[in-house]
């Protein structure tokens, strides 16, 4: 008994002797580092290439295989951008070609035969309504300088049986559209609907061209800004191409981010095909909820993207440089690039503008709510998400395995492609997306990208938001 009790004190005392040993050598020697079990990890190509497919098939069906027909509220939208432009052409019909191509203005004649090529796209499509009709008649009349009964007779009878004293009321409020007031302005209504209308349809061209000028002489203003630091952004642009670096992002296999980059597309396809599809049958959701779906969506492929590639989201901020100094110098100078190599491209391309009905315009986007959902959704979220998933992930798995001037190219075609655009629209935002790659690869900030990026939505989206969706 003795001496089991004796046995028991040393072990006792051995243990306690070697406890503290043991904590020592545990906090000396390192665990296996959990990022070099993630570059080991092996991806079949078989498995990439088949989810390449499924992205390329996603594709094709959305460039080639839309159906028939224009979405619902198309029409809507597309009378929204003619009546705007047609009033904004007729706002600078005395003013010089270089004020009007600044403000991004075409001549009336030129407006009219776009809204006309609109028409006949809408009629195509079985898309046009009385309400396109009556805008159509109008134009036809002006645009071939014919007398307005008659067009008016061949086109739509019952437009010569219009209430002209209600279309004047509508009117003086500044309400109506460009084609309402073209009807009054002619000899034989204007007795029956009056002048009242006249000074309030003058205030609201007058408003309108104001509103426009102040809107693009702002991006206008800052690409002037930027031409300052062209020299020195093209100089680092070149040096960023050849940019080499020595940490984990850096290390990544090209199948291990092309295989996180499919993940997180496909996640967010079939997140948004979903999300479509219910909110089809609620049509009266509030405009804040639209908000919070779109955010959820936005926010799906770089979250997918950082828990794949990191234990930690402190180290997905640091390996991709989400916090890093902002290089103002180079992002203005890029931005004023992107600026003046846009109107080239746009004069370039002109005659492969698709002339969509719409133009680019959205319901979403109408009102105060469509302004907030268009700061958050295109001018915040789109591009921390895209950044990170294109460039911090994309690119950046590309450019290991090709080098920066190869994965610029690849990223930047990925980038353009799924944006579904007309030709015009491809080459620009392909122009973005490989000027946004080299800055990242010259200054190794993806805050400097992402600052790029939501200054160049934005000088789109605003100025859009204000001409086209600003009530009168």
């Amino acid at each position: 008994m003795a001496s089991s009790e004796a046995s028991l004190a040393k072990g006792c005392l051995l243990r306690e002797r070697l406890d503290p040993i043991k904590k020592s050598i545990t906090e000396t020697i390192p665990l296996a580092n959990p990022y070099r079990a993630i570059l080991r990890r092996e991806y079949s190509w078989v498995l990439i290439a088949v989810m390449a497919f499924a992205l390329g098939f996603w594709l094709f069906k959305n460039y080639f295989n839309r159906g028939t027909g224009y979405e619902p509220g198309t029409e809507r939208l597309a009378l929204i951008k003619i009546d705007r432009d047609l009033r904004l052409a007729d706002a600078m019909e005395a003013d010089g070609p270089l004020l009007r191509w600044l403000a991004g203005v075409k001549k009336a004649p030129q407006v009219r035969q776009d809204a006309l090529e609109v028409f006949y796209k809408l009629a195509k499509e079985k898309s046009l309504t009385a309400k396109g009709l009556e805008a159509y008649s109008v134009v036809m009349a002006q645009q071939n300088d014919q007398p307005m009964r008659q067009t008016l007779e061949q086109i739509l009878p019952e437009l010569l049986w219009i209430d002209f004293l209600e279309t004047a009321q509508n009117l003086s409020p500044h309400q109506g559209a460009w084609w309402h007031a073209k009807l009054l302005d002619l000899p034989e209504n204007q007795t029956l609907a009056g002048s009242r209308w006249l000074e309030a349809y003058q205030q609201d061209k007058t408003r309108l061209k104001t509103r426009t000028l102040a809107a693009r002489s702002v991006v206008w203003a800052l690409s002037l800004v930027g031409l300052v630091f062209v020299p020195g952004a093209l100089l680092r642009l070149k040096k960023g191409l050849s940019r080499k670096g020595h940490c984990y992002g850096n290390a990544w296999p090209l199948a291990l981010g092309l295989m996180v980059f499919f993940l997180a597309t496909l996640a967010w396809i079939s997140f948004t095909m979903i999300l479509e599809l219910s909110m089809s049958r609620l049509p009266q959701l509030h405009p804040a909820m639209w908000i919070f779906f779109d955010s959820a969506a936005r926010l799906l492929p770089p979250l997918i993207a950082i828990a794949l590639l990191f234990k930690r989201p402190a180290h997905a901020v640091r390996v991709m440089g989400i916090f890093r100094r902002v290089e103002w110098r180079g992002l203005l100078g890029i931005f004023s690039l992107l600026v003046i190599t846009d109107q080239v491209l746009r004069w370039a391309m002109k005659s492969l503008d698709s002339n969509e009905p719409g133009g680019g315009l959205s319901h979403s986007e109408a009102g105060l709510w469509g302004l907030a959902f268009t700061l958050i959704s295109a001018c915040l979220l789109a591009p921390i998400t895209e950044e990170v998933t294109y460039r911090g992930v994309l690119f950046r798995s590309m450019n290991n395995r090709f080098g920066a001037l190869p994965a610029a190219l690849g990223s930047s075609m990925i980038f353009a492609l799924l944006h579904f655009y007309d030709a015009y629209g491809l080459a620009t935002v392909a122009l973005f997306g490989f000027s946004c790659a080299a800055l990242y690869s010259a200054t190794g900030s993806l805050a400097t990208v992402i600052v790029l990026h939501m200054l160049y939505n934005a000088a789109i989206k605003i100025p859009n938001w204000i001409v086209y969706h600003t009530p009168l």
